[in-house]
């Protein structure tokens, strides 16, 4: 019997040995992502970015997995609820990791951030016609880009020890850099833990969800030089983007408003 030492919306994670862990994907997930996510997480390491090495791609009562070494730490997330004092600084290390993944040439990445991005705004369901195709045309205005970007940076991402691995790369595209802190933003906002979380950490991170934001993007924006208004003009269609995953129906609804208050100032101007 393995152990299980985590769970996601996607996958559970499991004790393999000593010195690797199983992620087993839900029965009915994407065989292409996790491809994806197999190729990409190779495709970073040669790049020098620090992730879980790739074992193996298995399949387990009628699931498949992937196998990874094992990599000691806790996530950044869990060291923010367990040194509250130490959310601003842990948030700033998070901005500086996303940078540097930001240095990197996304050019070996099958994936393309505007095409994963309008694919995904396309099958959504909760949006009319109408909207699909106003926030299509925005997206089609935006730059293309072309740095490697992680798709789903959030500190329940980054492993930190002895060393900082950045996990899980399906959603890994080539793109802009202004687009993937978007992102971040967004579910720094808007996002929730999975489902099993315990209560008293639900709770916390509501409570520190704002300081730690805030404390990531100014952080950002000083390494980078970006100008904000860069990432600003992204919220609209990453929001829109997000609303195919598995998510709660409370942070689903939030977002529909956002959606269509900007639709509406868009139409108003």
């Amino acid at each position: 019997m393995l152990k299980r030492i985590g769970q996601g919306q996607t996958a559970e994670i499991f004790r393999q040995d000593e010195t690797s862990i199983l992620k087993l994907f839900r029965e009915d997930f994407s065989e292409e992502a996790i491809q994806h996510e197999y190729d990409n997480a190779r495709i970073v390491m040669e790049l020098g970015v620090k992730c879980p090495r790739t074992i193996d791609m298995i399949t387990m009562d009628h699931r498949k997995g992937i196998i990874f070494e094992l990599v000691n730490g806790r996530t950044l997330l869990e060291e923010m609820m367990f040194k509250p004092w130490s959310i601003e600084s842990r948030a700033r290390q998070m901005a500086a990791l996303h940078y540097q993944i930001h240095q990197q040439s996304g050019e070996q990445i099958n994936q393309k951030q505007k095409s994963v991005m309008k694919n995904n705004i396309a099958s959504a369901i909760d949006l009319l016609d109408a909207e699909k195709e106003q926030i299509m045309d925005y997206v089609n205005s935006l730059p293309e880009g072309s740095s490697l970007c992680h798709g789903d940076f959030h500190p329940n991402n980054v492993i930190t020890g002895k060393e900082d691995y950045i996990i899980d790369w399906m959603t890994g595209t080539s793109g802009c850099p202004s687009a993937d802190v978007a992102r971040t933003l967004v579910l720094l906002k808007y996002g929730n833990l999975p489902k099993g979380t315990p209560m008293t950490m639900r709770i916390l991170l509501k409570m520190i969800k704002s300081k730690m934001r805030k404390a990531y993007l100014d952080h950002y924006l000083s390494l980078s030089s970006m100008d904000i208004r860069e990432i600003h003009r992204w919220v609209l269609p990453i929001a829109a983007a997000r609303l195919t995953e598995w998510i709660p129906t409370e942070e689903k609804t939030d977002l529909l408003d956002y959606i269509r208050n900007q639709l509406q100032k868009f139409n108003t101007t």
